[in-house]
């Protein structure tokens, strides 16, 4: 899976300044595991189990965090995070294309919550919406995965985890 760490609030913030209203769109797969490594408790839940699919916890919680920071700066923020296995936001099936475009009709810019691929099809899918990164991919990451309740709840062993950096080159690095 792709490993991806979240951009500095400041960072997110200067992007966001001339903007009335956006939403964040997070992505339960790759970016909500980089997440639950970085940020999560060791044993808490990555994906618990809803009648609809597995719901990225991680995800929702940095996405409702974020939320609130930017609501305080005077922003209007609403937010929207895919279920596991049926949205990555890099392969939308036609049903969550709806959701999306629905979702963010009426908003100035979009926050991804996900890797450069799904931010790619957001772009796709949102032509005429600014689209800011809210993470960067930064390597691979593979771990193993641990159960509980009898896959209702998923985390990772992160005693496992295992990233391999992209290795990025000076100029790369000057022009992000």
């Amino acid at each position: 899976m792709i490993y991806c760490e979240p951009r500095s609030d400041t960072e997110i913030l200067s992007d966001v300044e001339n903007e009335r209203e956006v939403v964040l769109l997070g992505c339960p797969v790759c970016a909500n595991i980089s997440l639950y490594f970085q940020k999560a408790p060791e044993d808490s839940p990555m994906l618990t189990l809803t009648p609809t699919g597995f719901r990225a916890v991680s995800m929702q919680k940095e996405v409702r965090r974020l939320v609130k920071v930017l609501n305080e700066k005077g922003l209007k923020a609403n937010f929207w995070v895919g279920k596991y296995p049926v949205v990555a936001m890099c392969v939308l099936d036609e049903r969550n294309r709806k959701k999306i475009i629905e979702k963010c009709k009426d908003c100035d810019a979009v926050i991804s919550f996900c890797c450069d691929a799904g931010k790619k099809s957001l772009e796709n899918l949102l032509p005429e919406k600014k689209i800011i990164a809210g993470m960067n991919a930064r390597g691979i990451i593979n771990a193993s995965l641990k159960t509980k309740m009898v896959y209702a709840n998923l985390s990772l062993d992160k005693k496992t985890v295992n990233i391999t950096k992209f290795r990025i080159s000076r100029a790369d690095a000057a022009a992000e």
